[in-house]
């Protein structure tokens, strides 16, 4: 009477075998967690593609989307670097890409700047990135993104640098639109403060600008990027000859001319331009190509921001122009000097959580316009092809057993059995009873059951209406019947009757 169940199996063609066997060589994912995505996904489909596959192991966190897109690819080596695990890619900076990874033992989110491949057999290069590395090691201040370790895995250079979540100052822009007088304000106060702590240690950042503050999700700014960092005023460094060293449109005009010997004030006026990119949405200058901004910094008027903002008050659009002066000698003499400036013009007016409480869109913003964004971001990083050995080692991957699995959620159709089968060369194999019965046969049985039950049902009212009957008729001198009285002395006497 009993019936024989096939249980299905999952039918993965040859692509998606390839892509399970580059997620095991890869290091992400084991053999058992991917049959555990497969049991679930077996609810809707019993047949697997490398992208169905994929979103399920994405669904589930066994990778990240970036780390599904490499795989699908073709990628499978890399995406561990030392003790970490890339995640995705963040951005990029002057020297490198910046990787979100997690640390194998600690379980920490760092940020990894990784030097790009074609940079690391160029000396001047690496010695570049060390230096970014010791100007890093040398702050510590709680608006400049905090370096941790350098080090080297499969001769790969890297530097393990705090992670900040949230975005840079040129997307937040671009996300959520220009900032007030007082959000920008209290940017450049944070900003100030960073920079004073690095000017007093013979450190010039050299590349100030929108895309290099970034603004933590709690209000903070914090500085990043120290990649063009130059470590003493001295006119000795390790930039190439003929090189712009900056960003055109944040540049200071004598930075633009001789990177080596600009001083503290050329930062100012990178922060000048900053400011202004907040308050407007735009650089201060504009041109067809990098010459013609670069000539206007040398010789273009500073445009006032009040021309353009009337809610700014003069006092910020005047120190604006006087921080991008044409001569160093007519901005602030320093970071500190600057600092205090701006404390003055906040007063009592900044709470000083302004930038936390700006109103954020839920859209994902990627400037066009800058180079430094996501979308022009070659974000492979250190990964590679799959090598034919390993994958040949892992040639052969058993979905035989899986997981238990509720056979009553799977589709109710013909499944196919076959292993790893391609699903054009899938038999599909029907379950047959071993015992067939006809529909008279059914009916039959189920009228004598029913019959039985009928019957135990008479049968048990009756033994109910019995006993209680029984219980009301039965006799009561069971009990005796007792009777008290007194006598002449005040005594109770009890008798039966």
């Amino acid at each position: 009477m009993s019936v024989e169940t096939t249980v299905p199996e999952p039918v993965l063609d040859e692509a998606t075998r390839d892509f399970v066997r580059r997620s095991m060589q890869a290091g992400l994912v084991e053999l058992a967690d991917i049959k555990k995505v497969v049991v679930s996904l077996m609810t809707e489909d019993v047949v697997f593609t490398p992208d169905r596959l994929a979103q399920g192991m994405v669904g589930a966190d066994l990778l990240t989307p970036w780390q599904a897109k490499k795989l699908l690819a073709g990628k499978a080596r890399g995406f561990h670097l030392g003790n970490y695990r890339l995640l995705r890619p963040l951005g990029r900076g002057g020297m490198g890409v910046v990787f979100l990874a997690r640390h194998a033992v600690m379980n920490r989110l760092m940020a990894l700047k990784i030097l790009p491949s074609e940079a690391s057999k160029d000396s001047r290069r690496i010695e570049r990135f060390k230096e970014e590395a010791r100007a890093s090691a040398k702050l510590e201040h709680p608006n400049i993104v905090q370096a941790f370790d350098f080090s080297e895995s499969d001769g790969k250079l890297f530097i393990v640098m705090e992670y900040i979540e949230g975005v840079d100052l040129h997307r937040a822009v671009a996300r959520d639109g220009v900032m007030s007088p007082t959000e920008a304000l209290d940017a450049m106060i944070q900003t100030t403060d960073a920079l004073a702590h690095a000017h007093q240690r013979g450190i010039v950042h050299r590349d100030i600008k929108p895309s290099n503050l970034l603004l933590r999700n709690d209000g903070v700014i914090k500085v990043s990027d120290m990649g063009l960092a130059r470590i003493g005023y001295t006119a000795a460094g390790t930039d190439a000859p003929n090189r712009l060293t900056g960003t055109a449109d944040f540049i200071a005009p004598e930075q633009a001319i001789d990177s080596h010997t600009v001083d503290a004030r050329a930062d100012i006026y990178s922060l000048g331009c900053t400011w202004y990119f907040l308050l407007v949405g735009k650089p201060p200058f504009s041109g067809n190509n990098v010459a013609q901004r670069l000539a206007k910094h040398q010789t273009a008027k500073v445009p006032l921001v009040s021309d353009t903002r009337s809610d700014c008050p003069p006092a910020i659009s005047l120190l604006i122009q006087r921080m991008m002066a044409k001569r160093p000698v007519d901005r602030p003499a320093s970071a500190a000097e600057l600092l205090t400036q701006l404390r003055r013009i906040a007063g009592s007016k900044l709470a000083g959580r302004e930038l936390a409480n700006r109103p954020r869109s839920e859209q994902i913003a990627t400037p066009p316009d800058d180079s430094s964004s996501f979308a022009s971001l070659d974000d492979s990083g250190p990964l590679g092809e799959a090598s034919p050995a390993a994958m040949a080692e892992i040639a052969e991957i058993d979905f035989g057993s899986l997981p238990p699995i509720d056979l009553a959620t799977l589709p109710g159709a013909a499944v196919p059995v076959s292993p790893l089968a391609a699903p054009s060369n899938a038999a599909t194999k029907t379950t047959t009873p071993k015992t067939k019965r006809t529909g008279g046969d059914v009916e039959s049985g189920q009228s004598i059951l029913l019959g039985i039950g009928l019957a135990l049902s008479i049968v048990a009212l009756l033994a109910v209406v019995g006993v209680t009957f029984y219980q009301v008729t039965k006799d009561d001198k069971a009990s005796p019947r007792l009777k008290t009285m007194e006598d002449g002395k005040g005594n109770v006497i009890v008798i039966e009757q």
